[in-house]
């Protein structure tokens, strides 16, 4: 049976805090990022009292370029360190980074969430859908879809100008990613597993297994990075249209057969 504490109780000690925080911070985040562009990384930092460490250890989660947002929960704020998260936030690149200062409220019994920092919404790059690559793959989604409904599959996707579609498989954090390259002239799936080289490292110790069920494999840790794939290729040319339609079915199978095999090991 778990404790019910009260609101007063929730800001008289860090554990408590923190526990409050994880409850409550998927509904609080959602509601701070529906202006903004997804990202891979999510960091959450929670404190009582704004401290410098705090600042470290969530900033000391950054790699590189790493496309993240920074949540810093707190209930007491202070004025310096406001001033710094506010410049981090102008050197940032906003099109990879960004970093929200919430501070929690007592309101009578009750605890609310106030975001006293935030980054600026980043500028949309322009990108040109008009270009022959795009209009290929366009088509090729376009006709995609009509083939994935013909054959009732549940591997079905939003067709648009772009080489890569994700589908949800039901496990949080693993999708299969669906891509086209007309340069390269292949089609090819992926299980793509963000931020958990655990699922990763567990799917490899039964790699043989696996590709005794898919065929070959290919293993991508992407080291330094905090997602990873594993992906099979199928070497097609799909500017070829007389030969779409098999090629399309032959795509639709192969997500197919790594959903189900996947699972059993997810």
């Amino acid at each position: 049976m778990t404790e019910t504490i009260t609101a007063q109780e929730v800001l008289k000690s860090r554990q408590n805090f923190s526990n409050y925080i994880e409850k409550h911070k998927d509904k609080v985040i959602e509601e701070l990022l529906k202006d903004y562009p997804n990202r891979g990384l999510h960091i959450i930092c929670p404190q009582l009292t704004q401290n410098a460490d705090g600042l470290i250890e969530a900033v000391g989660g950054l790699r590189g370029n790493q496309k993240a947002y920074i949540f810093w929960f707190i209930a007491n704020e202070k004025e310096d360190l406001i001033n710094i998260a506010k410049t981090l936030n102008h050197c940032f690149n906003q099109n990879y980074c960004g970093l929200f200062v919430i501070k929690t409220i007592l309101n009578g019994d009750k605890i609310e969430f106030k975001p006293i920092l935030k980054p600026e919404i980043p500028t949309k790059q322009v990108r040109n859908n008009n270009t022959p690559a795009k209009q290929i793959q366009k088509e090729y989604w376009d006709r995609y879809f009509e083939v994935c409904d013909e054959l009732q599959s549940e591997m079905q996707i939003n067709p648009a100008p772009q080489h890569y579609q994700y589908i949800s498989i039901g496990k949080k954090g693993v999708q299969i990613m669906q891509t086209v390259n007309t340069k390269d002239k292949y089609v090819a799936t992926e299980l793509f597993i963000n931020n958990d080289k655990d699922i990763f490292n567990n799917l490899l110790k039964s790699k043989d297994e696996i590709e005794t069920k898919l065929g070959f494999l290919d293993w991508q840790d992407l080291e330094g990075k905090k997602s990873s794939r594993i992906r099979q290729v199928l070497h097609y040319d799909i500017t070829d249209t007389s030969n779409l339609y098999e090629i399309i079915k032959s795509h639709i199978k192969m997500a197919e057969d790594f959903r189900d095999t996947f699972k059993r090991f997810l």
